[in-house]
């Protein structure tokens, strides 16, 4: 139980939760313990910590779905400065922010994989696989994100981890695109598979390569659909 000193009670366990997500207690995405349950592993009545979780959702690091809970938005206020930051941002520019993360990641992850980081590499590849080839934009766009976000985390470096993740809540109503399906479904291996391959055989170079070579196509992608939308 935490002892709460001079400062109010609900300041106290605004900062003790906001801790507890710092440090992983809870990822991002996941959902916080529910009020009882918290409320008796805090010390805190029902009303401060109903006071303190809408702060934090007010901040931006909680958010809270009815029916279903309270869930982890963000872990902290820096990643909360980038996704308002991506908001809107020219697409082209967010391509080269996710250069600056998905190569060096894709590096690192092929130095550090372990065997989980390759099964959740497969899921999400094997998911990707089967949404293009329904044609399921929402699930392909989604098993692309998990896909990325996986090799991110098989990096085990926390913070890029978390910047990523905000950086993909941000930007996922842009994150794939028509052609980008199109080539997962008609190809039978693309450049997926070889970053899968090569973060499995370790081998560090060919991951950077390989991972720079996806978002060239993403921005060749990019430059195509707006020759055919003028004024874009």
């Amino acid at each position: 139980m935490t002892a709460y000193g001079r400062r109010s009670v609900v300041e106290e366990a605004i900062d003790d939760i906001r801790l507890r997500i710092r440090r992983g207690d809870w990822g991002l995405g996941d959902r916080i313990p529910p009020e009882p349950e918290l409320g008796k592993e805090l010390g805190l009545s029902r009303a401060p910590l109903r006071e303190a979780l809408r702060a934090l959702v007010h901040a931006g690091l909680l958010v809270t779905r009815q029916g279903d809970g309270t869930f982890v938005a963000a872990v902290d206020e820096s990643e909360l400065a980038l996704r308002r930051g991506m908001e809107g941002a020219d697409p082209h520019e967010a391509i080269e922010v996710r250069r600056s993360l998905d190569v060096p990641a894709a590096s690192l992850a092929a130095q550090r994989r372990d065997d989980a980081d390759l099964n959740r590499l497969k899921d999400a590849l094997d998911r990707r696989r089967a949404a293009a080839a329904e044609r399921d934009d929402d699930g392909f766009r989604q098993a692309d994100i998990d896909f990325h976000r996986a090799v991110v985390e098989a990096s085990h470096n926390q913070l890029l981890a978390g910047i990523y993740g905000s950086l993909a809540a941000s930007a996922e109503p842009g994150w794939t695109s028509q052609a980008g399906l199109n080539r997962a479904a008609t190809a039978s291996h693309d450049n997926h598979d070889e970053l899968y391959e090569a973060i499995r055989d370790q081998q560090a170079q060919e991951a950077m390569l390989v991972a720079g070579a996806i978002l060239d196509n993403q921005s060749s992608d990019l430059g195509r659909t707006s020759a055919e939308q003028p004024g874009i």
